[in-house]
């Protein structure tokens, strides 16, 4: 085996020689460029055409006004701070093209996600290429590229999820590379991105003090203020705790339903149901919460008594289940939350192959949970109670919980699916 990774290939007397680290980068170039096109192809749907309306005010806004007094004139917006800035930089754009009110301002909308997107693919294939070998981690990175439930979101709907994304991913290789800070500054990017982010706070912290003890701990906190200061000190606001809470929370507060076409638990009983219902003397948004509370503590457990055993994997597990758990547990939730752990399932999917089941299962459930509603959605109805499709969704995706949750069971009694195994070496064989 050559332990050189920039050793040249030839093909025949006369190939021009090209180095491998070259040749790698060239491929990947050019499976992220398709992936691009196969995207740009989808640009011109209309998505949900309600948020497309939104954005293209919001992009205007910003646009006209800038960041500063962006959430004063806007009327309304449930977005957090972070996002006025894609609004604003995207906005301009828009404007200096006159493409405001066309149907081209859909490329300007849909550009953004899907560029994160591919940022998510790349730091997917840094992460496998560093472990195992180049097939392998290209793989992984067409099994995100390329996955028909991502493109829907980002590419057809035109959501932002996949920006939270990226900087939750990018947390999680910064931790890995022992960068608390940095790590802290990626994840505190995420929240300001989208609110979901919050599911993946308790690992983070965990991993900090478990890795940086409280020094470590009370450092990434205060760098965690100073990047939220940073991003909102062009805002104009008197009290950062009121300006904040004001955007998280009425944009929370405005859903009071169990699920908002998520087909997760909540699901079996209807769409939209009024999520102040009371069982055993606790409303359903409290029981849901501390269903997640719970399986947050159970999952906390877990990486606890597990802990140098495989820990890369260990914690990217925890994170996917921390995604899966947000999405199947609390109410008020939409049916795009499960977007995050498709990344992490793609990380997962060359290491552990008893992961590989739910990357299947659970990019079926999220493109059919969200190609379904869709229309419900631009005719402004929902699924009614006993639709037969988000029951059946709902049952997959409840049954696929359960199936991690006797993996976790598993582990802790000694299975040891998670051991780390013998795998390929990164440096590829002489052809």
């Amino acid at each position: 085996m050559e332990s050189n990774p920039t050793r040249k290939h030839t093909e025949g007397k006369g190939a021009v020689k090209i180095p491998l680290a070259k040749r790698e980068l060239a491929i990947l170039v050019a499976l992220l460029f398709v992936a691009f096109v196969v995207r740009l192809t989808f640009f011109p749907a209309s998505g949900y055409v309600n948020d497309t309306a939104t954005y293209q005010s919001w992009f205007n806004t910003a646009a006209t006004y800038g960041p500063r007094v962006f959430y004063s004139v806007v009327g309304w917006c449930d977005y957090p701070p972070l996002n006025v800035y894609f609004f604003w930089v995207f906005g301009m754009l828009a404007k200096s093209l006159s493409l405001f009110g066309t149907s081209l301002f859909m490329y300007v909308m849909k550009f953004l996600p899907n560029l994160f997107d591919l940022a998510t693919a790349f730091l997917i294939f840094t992460f496998v290429r560093k472990r195992l070998s180049f097939n392998t981690a290209l793989l992984a990175t067409s099994l995100y590229a390329f996955n028909p439930a991502v493109i829907f979101d980002a590419a057809v709907w035109g959501q932002f999820d996949a920006i939270y994304t990226f900087f939750l991913v990018l947390s999680l290789m910064l931790v890995f590379s022992s960068k608390p800070k940095l790590a802290v500054v990626a994840f505190m990017l995420g929240v300001l991105t989208k609110p979901q982010s919050i599911a993946l706070a308790p690992l983070l912290v965990f991993l900090i003090y478990r890795k940086f003890n409280w020094k470590g701990l009370l450092t990434s906190m205060l760098v965690a203020a100073a990047t939220v200061f940073a991003v909102i000190i062009p805002f104009e606001w008197t009290n950062p705790v009121t300006f904040l809470g004001n955007i998280y929370f009425g944009a929370y507060g405005g859903y009071p339903f169990t699920t908002i076409n998520a087909f997760n638990f909540w699901g079996f009983g209807g769409m939209w149901q009024p999520d102040t219902q009371t069982f055993l003397f606790l409303n359903f948004y409290t029981i849901g919460w501390l269903l997640f509370a719970a399986m947050t503590a159970f999952t906390l457990y877990f990486v606890y008594k597990r802990f140098g055993v495989n820990d890369e994997m260990l914690v990217l597990f925890a994170a996917f289940v921390l995604f899966f758990s947000f999405f199947m547990l609390p109410t008020r939730i939409h049916e795009r939350y499960l977007f995050p752990a498709m990344a992490v399932l793609a990380l997962l999917f060359p290491f552990l192959k008893k992961i590989r089941p739910m990357y299947v299962v659970l990019t079926l459930t999220c493109l059919i949970n969200q190609v379904y509603v869709l229309p419900f959605l631009n005719a402004r109805t929902f699924t009614q109670a006993g639709d037969p499709v988000a029951i059946a969704v709902s049952l997959i995706n409840s049954a696929a919980f359960l199936y991690v949750l006797t993996l976790m069971v598993m582990e802790l009694q000694g299975k040891k699916w998670l051991s780390p195994k013998p795998r390929p070496s990164p440096v590829e064989k002489p052809s």
